[in-house]
């Protein structure tokens, strides 16, 4: 070797030696998991320092309370949809409303209420003090930590370990976390699997303290438990008067005093029928007169024949029909009350069981006033020992009824699994198809627990009549008188599967009929439906459109 070869041999070597070890480290450091700490007042959106997050059950909300004059306040819209739907601002009025249970407590707005860049804020200390939730105020950074009453997955931590904000060694750290302690399980089905959305050797979880993030599987005990929620017992317990058997509810459309004379020879063909609700109170105006047809006779026959009796309110066959309407009377509180105490006053005097409330001119701007009604409605209710149920239209065509809130304070939800097609309509089409009805209770039952839901469906169709581009005609017929059609104009009946029902159209002249029928075949079909989903019941619009061979189906998928 020459001489001046050594020092050149011996860089080169140098030089290996330190991309070995510079490639070692790298491939150390990239095996590690970072210790690097997550911003936590960007992780609970917090831009200001009087900003407080809130941290709800699904998640940390967008909108954030503030400390005004050295109090903290709440956004009143996160207030009264995702932690205490029983505070209600009475705004024409000046009045917070509290409605616990079994009464209804006013404070004075002024001292509860702030508006800050026209945002209205509410009284942390008033949520508190009248919330079942269970909240917590922690600090570091300022946050309300809510927790309500619903069952969740939970699991141990076995080691003590870190939530990370995402589902990797390298993602920022959200907490510590020591063993022993448990989180909620957020990516498992409800059957305790993994759900779709699990990251393999990761899991989403929720900690007690507000945080929403992933845990390492090798740091949980692999062990999910169902867990139910507590109640901070603040509000007072909502206790609801359920049967015990499936309900067979019928609608009974009373128009006059003759027709609930009637009642008994209604029934002569009808069996399996344990809950009949008849129309009773239709409003009249926006002051809150209703016309009443409660009839302690009718009561005494159906009791006779083994029913019990829940009368109907709507607000669309009284003199009184228009969202404008019933918005006017429902945000008045005063009207609110005397809804209530008129209505409960004479089922009562007449003996009936229960009340339903079959609202359809409701609005989305006129949502957060029909739920108040039905948390005072409730009150009455409750302390009458009446039972309530809320109609309402499937959550395709009313997604912001706010089905939880309603079955929160009310017994049962009735979902109106028809006019899918209306009169109106611009197209001919089903009262009621099968993906409709599974569509309609499959959203149902997102908010409302099986036990406490109705399915109800129809015993009507519709004749369409088409004549030009224009939209079609259309006239309500009853199972019997659609048959009677079809006899008359010797029309070919072919069964339609996708919407399970018999299908009939016919072209005469210039006019071009067609009808999707309700009969055995399809009620049938619904009724499948209705026991797959284990519903509490269902209900059937209306006495008197049926064939006597529905019964039979009905019964019989009750009963299985």
């Amino acid at each position: 070797m020459k001489k001046d070869e050594a020092p050149i041999k011996f860089v080169l070597a140098l030089a290996v030696i330190v991309a070995v070890l510079g490639g070692a480290a790298f491939a150390i450091s990239r095996a590690l998991p970072t210790r690097e700490k997550m911003d936590l007042e960007s992780y609970y959106k917090i831009t200001s320092e009087d900003d407080v997050a809130i941290v709800t059950d699904s998640g940390i909300s967008e909108m954030r309370g503030k400390r005004i004059d050295g109090e903290i306040y709440l956004p009143y819209e996160t207030v009264s949809r995702e932690i205490c739907g029983s505070i209600f601002y009475d705004r024409p009025t000046g009045t917070m409303i509290v409605t616990t249970p079994t009464e209804k407590i006013r404070f004075d707005a002024a001292n509860e209420i702030r508006e800050v860049d026209g945002m209205e804020y509410v009284a942390y200390g008033l949520v508190n003090d009248y919330s079942n939730a269970k909240i917590a105020l922690l600090e570091d950074p300022a946050r309300i930590v809510v927790r309500d009453e619903r069952e969740y997955k939970a699991e141990l931590v076995v080691n003590d370990t870190h939530v990370r904000y995402g589902a990797d060694k390298k993602s920022k750290i959200l907490t510590e976390i020591l063993e022993g302690a448990e989180v909620e399980i957020l990516d498992v089905g409800s059957d305790g699997t993994p759900g779709s959305n699990k990251t393999d050797g990761w899991t989403r979880v929720r900690t007690e303290d507000g945080f929403f993030g992933y845990i390492e599987d090798k740091d949980l005990d692999g062990r999910v438990v169902q867990k139910q929620g507590e109640s901070s017992g603040k509000l007072g317990e909502y206790t609801h008067i359920l049967r015990e058997k499936k309900i067979n509810m019928v609608f009974h459309q009373v128009t006059n005093q003759a027709t609930n004379a009637a009642l008994a020879q209604s029934f002569m063909d009808v069996w399996g029928v344990n809950v009949i609700a008849p129309t009773w109170f239709f409003l009249d105006s926006e002051a809150g007169d209703q016309t009443i047809l409660a009839d302690g006779g009718y009561v005494a026959t159906a009791h006779g024949l083994g029913m019990q009796v829940w009368a109907v309110m709507n607000d669309f066959d009284g003199a009184a029909n228009s969202g404008e309407a019933t918005q006017a009377a429902l945000s008045n509180d005063s009207v609110r009350e005397r809804l209530v105490a008129d209505t409960v006053g004479q089922v009562l005097a007449a003996g009936a069981d229960g009340i339903n409330i079959d609202y359809e001119n409701v609005t989305e701007e006129c949502a957060p006033y029909f739920l108040q009604f039905v948390r005072e409605m409730s009150i009455g209710c409750r302390n009458a020992g009446l039972a309530l149920s809320i109609c309402n239209y499937v959550p395709t065509f009313t997604k912001y009824m706010g089905r939880a809130e309603q079955v929160r304070v009310a017994d049962y939800v009735v979902c109106m699994c028809y006019d899918e097609h209306r009169q109106g309509s611009p197209k001919a089409g089903s009262v009621s198809s099968l993906p409709f009805v599974e569509e309609g209770i499959r959203d149902t039952l997102a908010e409302v627990p099986a036990s406490r839901m109705i399915a109800a469906i129809p015993f009507y169709t519709r004749l369409w009549m088409t004549t030009s581009q224009d939209a079609p005609e259309s006239r309500a017929l009853g199972m019997t008188d659609a048959q009677s059609w079809i006899a008359e104009n010797g029309a070919e009946v072919n069964w339609e599967n996708e919407a399970a029902q018999n299908y009939v159209e016919k072209q005469d002249g210039g006019t071009f009929y067609q009808m999707w029928i309700e009969d055995a075949a399809s009620v049938e079909a619904k009724m499948e439906i209705v026991a797959e989903s284990d519903c509490a019941g269902v209900a059937e619009w209306k006495l008197g459109f049926e064939t006597g061979d529905v019964w039979d189906v009905i019964f019989r998928h009750l009963s299985s």
